[in-house]
């Protein structure tokens, strides 16, 4: 097993959990040369799908024995997952606080029932409280009421418990309710700060309103990370090209099975004006 019973149970009771050495240092390394190469031809800190794709090792990265490993435990917990089209590697984003389930139309969660949404985030380098690198999480978060979450953005006070201690490799998967930030390092660095990321959903439930907000962050600010300087502009135009057919072509071999499906911007269910 990938996705063990410690990790439901952390997931369940602090709102994430985190998988140790889901990759080898040489993978680790082999992920860093590759993404800097791509990213250093002015694509910006978000690397579309498209290019993500055309790396052989990116690819393998992300669709390998583990990751269909990890799949089965989560089928066999909670059903049938999907993937999206926002599979990337991200660099040197760091952004203040925030949750990740104001885009729903209409809540699908009760504080304690197991999220809707799955964030999956591998880091190529360590984190720590000094130096940074990977995230923050307030513990127990998504067992709090959406206004006492919203609070807790506003006015929670960072202790060191926060910061989730991940190695290079590691790979911290949090529920979408969890209040959230990037570890704000304390000291220069000359490591670069990136992150292998990719988003499931448990079902369907959510699937419309994850589109819809996914296609819309093209041209609106929605989320924290839009008032920076790491809008991903070329990413977000990039996402409805990422098709089912896309992504296999890529791989040379069928990727979705009944465990885990595909939905891609294609999917989207245009809602009738009134």
């Amino acid at each position: 097993m990938v996705f063990e019973a410690t990790h439901f149970d952390q997931l369940a009771e602090e709102g994430y959990c985190v998988i140790e050495n889901y990759l080898d240092p040489e993978t680790v390394r082999s992920l860093r040369h590759v993404s800097e190469e791509i990213l250093s031809n002015g694509v910006g800190g978000t690397m579309p799908p498209s290019l993500f794709l055309r790396s052989p090792e990116l690819k393998e990265a992300l669709f390998s024995e583990k990751f269909y490993e990890m799949v089965a435990d989560l089928n066999n917990k909670v059903g049938s997952l999907l993937l999206y089209p926002n599979f990337t590697i991200r660099k040197g984003l760091v952004v203040n606080w925030h949750i990740d389930d104001r885009m729903l139309s209409v809540p699908v969660n009760k504080p304690g029932d197991f999220p809707a949404i799955l964030m999956f985030n591998i880091y190529l380098q360590d984190n720590d409280p000094v130096r940074g690198g990977g995230m923050d999480i307030v513990q127990s978060s998504p067992l709090r009421s959406r206004e006492e979450r919203e609070d807790l953005v506003s006015h929670h006070e960072y202790t060191q418990r926060n910061t989730v201690r991940n190695r290079a490799g590691d790979l911290v998967i949090f529920d979408y309710r969890a209040v959230h930030r990037g570890t704000q390092p304390q000291v220069d660095s000359d490591v670069e700060r990136l992150a292998l990321q990719w988003t499931f959903s448990v079902g369907g439930a959510v699937t419309q309103d994850y589109l819809r907000y996914l296609r819309a962050r093209l041209t609106e600010k929605l989320h924290i990370s839009d008032f920076t300087n790491h809008k991903a502009n070329n990413f977000f135009a990039d996402l409805p090209n990422i098709s089912r057919e896309l992504i296999e072509e890529s791989c040379g071999r069928s990727v979705f099975t009944d465990g885990i499906g595909y939905r891609g911007l294609s999917d989207i269910v245009e809602q009738e004006s009134r």
